[in-house]
């Protein structure tokens, strides 16, 4: 019989143990922030002049780095969005980066935390050859081009809508139900989405090093390489509305030689892992003292 509580403890004790056998040490970064991002992106708090909860736990992790090469924590993140049995109010993750390290590294990484607690051998499946199958445009060799406005009449989506949610539409609609009992990575997802942070694939036009894992319809692990290069990070981030105070800082220390620009970095919903290693479709089940 399924004790969600015992479940959710395992997890995180295999998770950190694998993570510190791998020379990560656990840190610590403030779930109140002071950066406020924008309508609808954190949740306000009435405290020492007004603070925001943190709907993600990154890049404040990230300029820790300055103090050991591997990191991670554990810690609470808060939705501003109205909670459903796949998205809490309130739910765990685990961030990590690792400086210095490459895509491969963190794939393999991946596979080793995650490979463990689900059912399935995770398969690889990339956007963008989804994508030149599809439409014929191969991004490895190609700018974006028209790839917008086809992507977003072969929807029935109007070419007023920003690509970024056009090409979250696609993945969710053409991709995401192959995960459907299986383990899928999506790799090499176009330029353009909602990762403005992750580096453009070497040698490529439009492919990122970014990769997200599905188990069975439901998103568990998001990972990319970070962009080295400071004038890209932040052109592709401004392009999609998402370059932000905390942002700077973090580059603010890159800049001064405090952190490594190449790094790598990945995210895991701690819920999220225990619904995909039970089955349990209900991230209600895994969240502890309901009454409060």
């Amino acid at each position: 019989m399924l004790n969600p509580v015992v479940m959710k403890s395992d997890l995180l004790f295999s998770l950190r143990d694998t993570l510190r056998a791998e020379t990560f040490v656990e840190v610590t970064t403030p779930t109140m922030r002071r950066a406020d991002l924008g309508p609808g992106r954190r949740l306000p708090v009435d405290h020492d002049g007004g603070r925001f909860l943190r709907a993600m736990i990154g890049p404040a992790l990230r300029v820790n780095l300055e103090h050991h090469r591997r990191i991670f924590e554990v810690g609470a993140c808060f939705r501003p969005e109205k909670p459903d049995e796949l998205h809490a109010a309130e739910f765990q993750m685990l961030d990590l980066y690792a400086a210095d390290e490459d895509f491969g590294f963190l794939m393999a990484l991946a596979e080793k935390l995650i490979g463990p607690h689900i059912p399935y051998t995770p398969q690889r499946v990339s956007v963008a050859g989804h994508v030149r199958d599809q439409f014929g445009i191969d991004l490895h060799r190609e700018p974006l081009g028209d790839l917008p406005a086809q992507m977003a009449a072969h929807l029935g989506m109007s070419t007023d809508v920003p690509f970024k949610t056009v090409l979250g539409q696609y993945v969710e609609r053409e991709l995401e139900a192959q995960s459907t009992g299986a383990a899928l990575f999506l790799t090499e997802y176009p330029v353009g989405g909602d990762e403005p942070c992750a580096r453009l694939t070497p040698g490529a036009a439009a492919v990122l090093n970014r990769f997200e894992l599905l188990v069975d319809g439901i998103e568990v692990v998001h990972g990319y390489e970070d962009e080295p290069n400071r004038a890209a990070f932040v052109e592709r981030a401004r392009a999609v509305d998402l370059y932000d105070d905390e942002q700077a800082l973090a580059w603010e220390a890159i800049d001064a030689g405090r952190v490594p620009a190449g790094s790598v970095g990945l995210g895991i919903g701690i819920e999220r892992l225990c619904m995909a290693a039970s089955g349990v479709k209900d991230i209600t089940v895994f969240q502890q003292s309901p009454q409060f």
